[in-house]
């Protein structure tokens, strides 16, 4: 596949403004629009277009499998954590008279492993997709 100049060099210019907002979509998803998921599809596309880039740079599709599982068993126990102390899943476990900066921890925690596991989810998608055309 041939990628034209201008396509590859605006790519390498903003892929790593992609990967600052997709983290910063996650992060801050507790508390304005965005989120795992929104954060995670950003990163799916900044991995995507640096695909585009370097072709060769797509890995091995089992270990990003592995990771999405990873994460998802991450998100489990993360959400199990307030079964354990106040009696729900996706509760937030830290107790109610700590200031509201340390039970931002759960949301942000909750929305990391969201998005890690969106973004590995579409790329590994993509990725599918890509190898099956190739063949």
């Amino acid at each position: 596949m041939r990628n034209s100049p201008l396509f590859i060099c605006i790519s390498k210019v903003l892929f790593p403004f992609m990967v600052l907002f997709g983290f910063y979509v996650i992060i801050n998803g507790h508390s304005s629009p965005g989120g795992g998921f929104q954060g995670g599809a950003i990163l799916a596309t900044a991995v995507l277009i640096s695909y585009f880039i370097y072709p060769e740079k797509i890995t091995n599709l089992n270990l990003l499998i592995k990771l999405e599982k990873l994460s998802f068993i991450g998100i489990l126990l993360v959400s199990s954590i307030g079964f354990f102390t106040k009696g729900t899943f996706f509760t937030n476990f830290i107790p109610v008279h700590y200031p509201i900066d340390f039970k931002k921890i759960f949301l942000i925690m909750l929305n990391l492993l969201i998005g890690i596991k969106v973004a590995l989810g579409f790329v590994t998608i993509f990725s599918t997709f890509i190898k099956e055309g190739e063949s």
